[in-house]
C-alpha cells in the first residue's frame, strides 16, 4: 500500500487525527527526509515504511488529540531526537509552537532543516542539556504549555527533566508502554516533589478490526505490524502542573539518575 494511503487508511484512524491531503504529502515527505538522514546519521533502527509509519508516526500523533482537548498554544518535544514526536504534532497541529529540544546538536540541526524542507513555520530549535535550560531564572523555565517526550528514561527521570518546563496550568505528557503503571507508582513522590499532579493514563488501544472494516488493500505483513502496533500496550501519562517547581530543581543530571526523587 503506498504511504499516503496507508496514512489515510490506517495512521489517521489508529491515532485518531484527520489527515487533509496536504498533511498526507507532509509525511510522505517525512518518510523520505527520515531514509535520507538515517543514511548518514543514525536516527532510528526503524527504516520500513510500515514501521516508520505506525512507530513513530502514528505513535506520535496519539497525543494530538490529547493536547487538542485540553487546549494551548505552546509544545516543547524533550529529547527530540530525530523529530519524534515533535514533527507530526507540528503537523497535525499547525497552530501550535513547537521546540525541539536535543543535547546532540546535529540531531537539532538535522530537524530543523527537516521542518524547513516540510514547510512548517513556527518552530523553535535548541541544542542543549534539559537539567541546564531549566534552571531557575532560565528564559525556558515554566514557559510552555505542553513539555512532551518519548524519551527511554524512566518516568521518576523523565519529570524532573520536563516538569520544570511546563508553566503552572500546563501538562507533561509522558509516552509509556506496556509497563505505565509500574512506572507511575515510583514516580509520585518525584511528580509532587516537582509541582505536578497525575490527572489521568490514558491507555492507547485502537480497535484493529474496527480500522481494518474499512481497508481491503493492506498486505499480510501491514496487517501483523498493525496488530502487533495495537496490541502494544500504550500509554500516555497526563501530569498537570499544580504549583511551581521548586528553585532546587532540575538538579544536575548525574544526581537525577543516581537518586531519583
Amino acid at each position: 500500500m503506498p504511504l499516503n494511503q496507508f496514512c489515510k487508511d490506517i495512521i489517521a484512524p489508529v491515532s485518531g487525527v484527520p489527515l487533509s491531503a496536504e498533511k498526507l504529502e507532509q509525511f510522505s515527505a517525512l518518510y523520505d527526509r527520515v531514509l535520507e538522514v538515517n543514511s548518514v546519521m543514525n536516527i532510528t533502527s526503524l527504516t520500513d515504511m510500515c514501521d516508520v509509519a505506525l512507530k513513530h508516526f502514528a505513535d506520535s500523533l496519539t497525543l494530538a488529540p490529547v493536547i487538542s482537548d485540553i487546549g494551548g498554544k505552546s509544545i516543547i518535544d524533550i529529547g527530540c531526537g530525530g523529530g519524534f514526536p515533535g514533527l507530526p504534532l507540528k503537523i497535525a497541529l499547525p497552530d501550535y509552537s513547537v521546540t525541539m529540544l536535543d543535547s546532540t546538536e546535529k540531531k537539532v540541526r538535522s530537524v530543523e532543516q527537516t521542518a524547513g524542507l516540510l514547510g512548517l513555520s513556527e518552530m523553535h530549535f535548541v541544542a542543549g542539556r534539559a537539567e541546564e535550560l531549566a534552571k531557575k531564572d532560565s528564559p525556558m523555565r515554566e514557559r510552555y504549555d505542553f513539555a512532551v517526550s518519548r524519551a527511554v528514561a524512566r518516568l521518576n527521570v523523565l519529570c524532573e527533566l520536563c516538569l520544570p518546563f511546563v508553566r503552572k496550568g500546563g501538562y507533561f505528557l509522558a509516552m509509556k508502554g506496556a509497563g505505565a503503571d509500574e512506572e507511575l507508582k515510583e514516580a509520585r513522590s518525584a511528580v509532587f516533589a516537582l509541582g505536578g499532579k497525575v490527572e489521568r493514563v490514558i491507555k492507547q488501544s485502537p480497535d484493529c478490526d474496527e480500522i481494518l472494516s474499512s481497508v481491503s488493500a493492506a498486505s499480510e505483513q501491514e496487517l501483523e505490524r498493525l496488530h502487533d502496533f495495537c496490541g502494544a500496550g500504550r500509554s500516555i501519562i497526563a501530569v498537570r502542573k499544580v504549583s511551581t517547581t521548586g528553585g532546587k530543581y532540575p538538579r544536575a543530571f548525574a544526581a537525577i539518575t543516581k537518586k531519583p526523587l
